[in-house]
């Protein structure tokens, strides 16, 4: 593995393997050998549905200071909530874990419901931990019984969250809004972003406020440090950790897996938007900046990690490289470049075992110290 400042890349190893897609592609490390006609390798050219060259309409120069406020603007966020009224049930034991059911209302009125995991007989108040699942996976999976992948070369890993509950954290884990098991189909989730539209309310601002509420519902649980609240999630749910971190300064640390972030510019020419519902690309954003602002004046210089798939469709490397441009200066400025880690594996949008125990570490390093 090469480390370029705050940059872990790692070499791939060359395989040949048969091109099954419009599959997710192999495991992770292999490199595939594409046909002309392959819908991944052609994600990989720029699109030509729209204007190779195009630029934003009346574009507005932000302030440094005044991005997190435009940022909240556009995901129809109308206030930061400074506490989450919530409910309780009765705790159960299991495997050395307590575990109880919490629910809680999204600013829209859903009701969410999520689940605390803790080990068991333990004093002092815990780091906490809100764990979110990709679109296809759950909160359920997510405290599996077992850390697996059921499918050795795709497919989300099962167990994760209960994995760091047992390392000593208070974990929250809950199906965000975009997860199957919330949205319904693919068309009902569409049809619901277009009728939000003219409200200004996109999806994602809906995840982002449901993962800060989540944070505050966390860190109001009696036996958890309210100084000492991560984030972290894979796919929508590691989109939902830095959105919310954006929004919410009480964050202390994320942990960022394959969670769409590198510029929506070089998404939308560059990224495999057939994957895509609209509701990933938030109106007007580009009017004002575009991902790596977001993470440069919203999150820096907190901890913040992400793991950057190389072959990953929903993260197109130029994308990657730009953030990594952007913000890896903000944090050596602040004297903190070892507060911002990228890791840049082989491999496509997935969740390898890998993956988390390069979370466990930066967690173990940034969350579980208790605050200066």
């Amino acid at each position: 593995m090469e480390q370029f400042g705050t940059v872990f890349a790692e070499k791939p190893k060359i395989e040949a393997l048969r091109c099954d897609c419009p599959g997710p592609g192999p495991h992770a490390g292999v490199v595939v050998r594409h046909p002309p006609d392959c819908r991944r390798m052609a994600s990989r050219k720029m699109t030509d549905m729209i204007p190779r060259h195009i630029r934003p309409s009346f574009p507005v120069e932000v302030p440094r200071s005044q991005v997190r406020a435009k940022f909240q603007e556009l995901l129809g966020i109308d206030e930061i909530p400074a506490s989450v009224e919530f409910d309780v049930d009765e705790p159960r034991g299991e495997d050395g874990l307590l575990f109880t059911g919490l629910t809680f209302a999204s600013y829209v009125g859903e009701t969410v419901r999520a689940t605390l995991v803790r080990p068991a007989g333990t004093s002092g108040p815990l780091p906490g931990v809100v764990a979110m699942p990709g679109t296809g996976s759950s909160a359920e999976e997510v405290l599996h019984q077992r850390m697996y992948r059921p499918t050795p070369e795709r497919g989300p890993l099962l167990g994760w969250g209960r994995a760091l509950a047992k390392k000593g954290y208070a974990v929250l884990a809950f199906s965000p809004k975009g997860t199957v098991v919330r949205r319904g189909t693919r068309d009902d989730w569409e049809e619901e972003t277009k009728l939000l539209a003219p409200y200004a309310r996109p999806q994602l601002g809906m995840l982002a406020d449901e993962a800060v509420r989540a944070s505050l519902v966390l860190a109001a649980v009696d036996g958890v440090d309210p100084a000492r609240i991560g984030l972290t999630g894979m796919s929508l749910g590691g989109l939902a950790s830095w959105l919310a971190m954006s929004m919410a300064p009480w964050i202390r640390a994320s942990a960022v897996v394959c969670g769409v972030l590198g510029t929506m510019e070089q998404m939308i020419h560059r990224g495999q938007i057939e994957r895509h519902s609209s509701a990933i690309f938030i109106p007007h954003m580009l009017r004002y900046f575009d991902q790596p602002e977001v993470v440069a004046a919203c999150i820096a210089p907190r901890p913040f990690m992400m793991v950057a798939p190389t072959e990953d469709d929903d993260m197109p490397r130029e994308g990657v490289d730009e953030l990594i441009r952007v913000v890896a200066p903000v944090y050596e400025s602040a004297a903190r470049p070892d507060r911002f880690l990228v890791h840049r594996p082989p491999g496509i949008h997935t969740y390898r075992l890998e993956y988390f125990h390069w979370v466990a570490e930066w967690f173990e390093e940034r969350l579980k110290p208790t605050p200066d």
